[in-house]
C-alpha cells in the first residue's frame, strides 16, 4: 500500500492539478475562478502568438523587399542546409526580430487593456482618476502616436528597432505585451515561438500577396477577443527554389 501511495504522489501533475494545489487546494480558487484562469492562459498563450505570426506574414507579402532582406539573413545563418532551427540560432536572427517587433507595434494582437484604479491618481493633464473607476488603455493608439514614434509613426520600418534608434522617451510607448506588474509572463516565449515559426516558413516558401505601394500598410482588421485580419489571414505561399 505504501508503495502504491508513493507512485501516486510522484505521478506527473497536469496544469489544472498544479493550479488547484498552488492556489490553496480546497481553500483556493473556486470552479469559476479556475475556469477563468485556464481560459486566460490558453487564449493568451496561443492565440496572441498565432495572430502575431499571421500579421507578420501579411506584412511580408505587402513588402517583398523586407521579405528578401529577411530571407538573406536566414541564408547567412542556415545556408542551403535543411537542418532544424535550434535555440542558439534565434539571437542571430536580429532583422527577423525587428520585423516582428515592428509588426507588433503597428498591429498588436491585444489592442487595448483595462485596469481598475486602486488609489486616486492625478494625471499630468490635471484630470483625476477616482478610486474604483476603470481605465482603458489603447495600446494601438500609443503605438502609433507621433509624440513617441515621430511623424512617420504609421510607417512599417523594422529598422526603427535598431539599438541606436530605439530610444523611447516613455517605457509605455511600446507595450505589445502590456507593462508593469500585470504584463504578459510569457512574452519572451511568445517572441521565440514567433521567430521560430516565421523563420521555418520563409526558409522554404515566399509569402505572396498584394504588394503595398505606400510605406504605411493598410490592413482591414476586426476585434474578436484579439485584433485580427478581417480576411482571416488569406495568403499564398510559393515554394522557393534552392
Amino acid at each position: 500500500i505504501v508503495f502504491l501511495l508513493e507512485l501516486q504522489d510522484n505521478k506527473e501533475k497536469s496544469f489544472l492539478d498544479l493550479l488547484i494545489l498552488l492556489s490553496g487546494d480546497e481553500k483556493g480558487y473556486s470552479n469559476e475562478e479556475l475556469r477563468e484562469e485556464v481560459l486566460t492562459l490558453i487564449i493568451a498563450g496561443t492565440d496572441t502568438s498565432a495572430v502575431g505570426i499571421g500579421n507578420t506574414l501579411k506584412l511580408l507579402a505587402k513588402y517583398p523587399g523586407v521579405q528578401e532582406k529577411l530571407y538573406s539573413e536566414l541564408q547567412d545563418v542556415f545556408g542551403v542546409s535543411n537542418r532544424p532551427l535550434v535555440k542558439d540560432d534565434l539571437p542571430k536572427l536580429k532583422y527577423l526580430e525587428r520585423v516582428i517587433k515592428e509588426t507588433l507595434r503597428l498591429f498588436p494582437p491585444v489592442p487595448l487593456i483595462a485596469r481598475k484604479v486602486l488609489k486616486e491618481t492625478k494625471l499630468p493633464s490635471g484630470h483625476i482618476l477616482p478610486v474604483g473607476s476603470g481605465v482603458v488603455v489603447s495600446i494601438w493608439g500609443v503605438h502609433r502616436h507621433p509624440k513617441y514614434w515621430g511623424p512617420d509613426a504609421d510607417k512599417f520600418d523594422p529598422d526603427r528597432f535598431l539599438p541606436e534608434r530605439f530610444q523611447l522617451s516613455n517605457p509605455c510607448a511600446y507595450m505589445p505585451f502590456s507593462n508593469g506588474p500585470r504584463n504578459c509572463l510569457g512574452y519572451q516565449y511568445a517572441l521565440m515561438s514567433m521567430k521560430t515559426a516565421v523563420a521555418q516558413i520563409l526558409r522554404s516558401y515566399r509569402v505572396v500577396g498584394d504588394e503595398e505601394s505606400s510605406p504605411n500598410p493598410q490592413m482591414r482588421v476586426k476585434f474578436s477577443i484579439m485584433m485580427k485580419a478581417a480576411d482571416n489571414y488569406s495568403i499564398s505561399l510559393e515554394k522557393r527554389k534552392r
